[in-house]
């Protein structure tokens, strides 16, 4: 279990060195064994169970050796916490009992000292490298006073390892966030591998099977008569099987329309599938059906499609200084999603087969008109892979 306030992990672990519970005490009492009032819990409890080792027949605990007890005189000594010598101590059970409340004085004592709070950002020494500064943003505490940072992969640190701790709202905070980041997309390795947990998170808007003839008939009627890129938006938003079936997932796809991206972007749609790999993402950009691809007489990008490409990369880079944050809400999202724009219809004099081919291989943008998309309706019922996966994968199709 986990907390966001530090005074209620700080408190419970107090109570393990403020005495014996009440529990103990009762139990001494039917023993007749003298238990002294500031006995913490943890070696209260060793005590208890020494006493009882022979009639209980309980398991003997070996003897510890000077290397172990200097240990716990060394946390001792840094919080001014009295410890047995180590004759008296005797059993491995007794130390463990006392290093459990040394080093819970200690964390309360640093927890006390750094007040963390959820955001905020701890500068702790790398353990393998303890030259350099590692940098995480808290997003929880566990019970026993170690913080967990953003990002998952075992994250976290003790508080009397951080050397320094920027409050939201402090001078650094922005630059040591941004390092924060950093280093978790750094040491993600397998950043499209997802968890149960944050699959939930897209419970909703998983698409539970292929397009039908409704829905190619929805798009065929919106497409008739639209001369706008509203239309469009909204058919598929009520039909998301439409944009689920272009994309290969063994394991799931999942459609989720306007997607905001801070308080500057909103993306039309974004298609998720999982595999064995992991999940992929793309960033899905509609424009008016309307709409040329290509220059009349030059046959360049229209401005129409340079806008639309330009969104795509504004989205990634976007990404690239919010991922952590957004990954909490879009599991396994990449800053290298490739993006799908669709726009336009079939019109021989307006072919941008090239202009394809070249964003798909050096902007993993791919370009398609709404007659694709309905062609790809259609097949899908016989379709094993999703008709832009064929594509991408080197196969020829007509578009």
């Amino acid at each position: 279990m986990t907390e966001t306030n530090w005074q209620l992990v700080a408190d419970g672990l107090g109570h393990l060195y403020a005495g014996p519970a009440a529990e103990q005490y009762a139990i001494a009492s039917e023993l007749a064994f003298p238990l002294a009032p500031g006995t913490p819990t943890p070696v209260a409890a060793a005590l208890l169970r020494a006493h009882l080792a022979k009639p209980l027949r309980l398991r003997e605990h070996p003897p510890i050796d000077e290397p172990e007890y200097d240990y716990l005189a060394l946390v001792a000594s840094e919080t001014d916490l009295h410890v047995p010598v180590l004759e008296e101590i005797g059993s491995r059970d007794l130390l463990d009992a006392w290093l459990e409340v040394a080093w819970a004085r200690r964390t309360v004592q640093h927890l006390e000292r750094l007040r963390p709070e959820v955001g905020d950002i701890a500068v702790t020494v790398r353990r393998r490298k303890p030259e350099e500064d590692r940098y995480g943003q808290i997003s929880s505490i566990s019970l026993n006073g170690r913080m967990n940072f953003r990002g998952g992969l075992g994250r976290r640190a003790w508080p009397h390892t951080v050397k320094h701790l920027a409050k939201v709202g402090d001078a650094d905070h922005g630059e040591l966030l941004a390092r924060a980041r950093e280093e978790v997309a750094a040491e993600n390795r397998y950043p499209e591998r997802v968890t149960n947990r944050e699959l939930a998170l897209l419970d909703k808007w998983k698409v539970p099977r292929r397009s039908s003839l409704a829905d190619w008939r929805a798009l065929q009627e919106a497409l008739d008569s639209a001369t706008e890129e509203r239309p469009m938006q909204v058919v598929l938003e009520n039909h998301p099987a439409l944009l689920a079936n272009l994309i290969t997932g063994n394991h799931g796809v999942w459609v989720r329309p306007q997607v905001r991206l801070g308080d500057q972007y909103v993306s039309d749609f974004l298609i998720a599938s999982q595999t064995s790999a992991g999940m992929r993402w793309h960033l899905v950009e509609l424009e008016c059906p309307t709409a040329r691809l290509t220059n009349v007489g030059n046959q360049r990008e229209s401005p129409t499609l340079r806008h639309a490409i330009e969104q795509i990369q504004d989205w990634r880079e976007w990404l690239k200084t919010n991922l952590l944050a957004t990954r909490e809400k879009i599991p396994g999202i990449t800053i290298d999603a490739r993006g799908l724009i669709i726009m336009g219809r079939e019109d021989g004099t307006d072919s941008a087969r090239e202009i394809r081919d070249r964003r798909s291989v050096n902007d993993r943008i791919e370009v398609r008109t709404y007659d694709w998309l309905l062609r790809a309706a259609r097949r899908a019922d016989s379709m094993a892979w999703g008709l832009l996966d064929e594509e991408t994968g080197d196969l020829e199709q007509d578009w």
